[in-house]
């Protein structure tokens, strides 16, 4: 996040939008990303805290609860998202994880799915990567955020099953608004 963040600029600039009714899709959306990205800071200034602290450190901890989930939720939705613009732009993963010919998912899938359901991060987390190189595709950082131990193995299997259920999922790109997919 660039240092010149100003939420109250962002907000007086939405308003005056809205007073003069012209009203910005793009403003909103950049308020909104900017929103989400604030709140991966703020979980790792309220873990730096809870580490750090004696006073409150029950009162934090349950701010850094509250916060992870609302992160993992919103990574959730652009995992899923993520793992549709790879299928509908038809990208060499979504071939990597998803056969054609047979209308089923990969083996390798049926593999991926079994070692997280085992918790075994870095097995799935290597798969993932490797998939990815030979389609000569860079794994996207909130991908790669998913792995991060600070997660629980369930949370990791959510995030890892959003992104996974966007490459594979059953929706009609149609249905899925131009957003979604950028």
């Amino acid at each position: 996040m660039s240092d010149n963040f100003n939420f109250d600029e962002m907000m007086n600039s939405i308003r005056e939008q809205i007073k003069n009714e012209e009203v910005k899709y793009e403003s909103f959306k950049k308020l909104i990303d900017r929103y989400k990205e604030l709140g991966f800071h703020i979980q790792k200034l309220l873990e730096y805290a809870v580490k750090n602290t004696k006073e409150d450190n029950d009162k934090l901890n349950n701010l850094y609860e509250k916060i992870k989930e609302e992160n993992i939720a919103n990574l959730c939705d652009q995992l899923r998202a993520y793992g549709e613009r790879l299928r509908f732009r038809e990208s060499g993963v979504y071939e990597r994880f998803y056969d054609k010919n047979k209308n089923a998912p990969a083996g390798m899938t049926f593999r991926l799915l079994e070692l997280s359901r085992l918790g075994k991060r870095d097995e799935v987390f290597y798969i993932i990567l490797r998939e990815f190189a030979t389609a000569q595709e860079e794994v996207d950082e909130k991908l790669a955020m998913a792995f991060n131990p600070k997660y629980s193995i369930e949370s990791f299997r959510t995030l890892l099953y959003s992104f996974l259920s966007g490459l594979l999922g059953k929706i009609k790109k149609e249905e899925v608004s131009k957003d979604e997919r950028e």
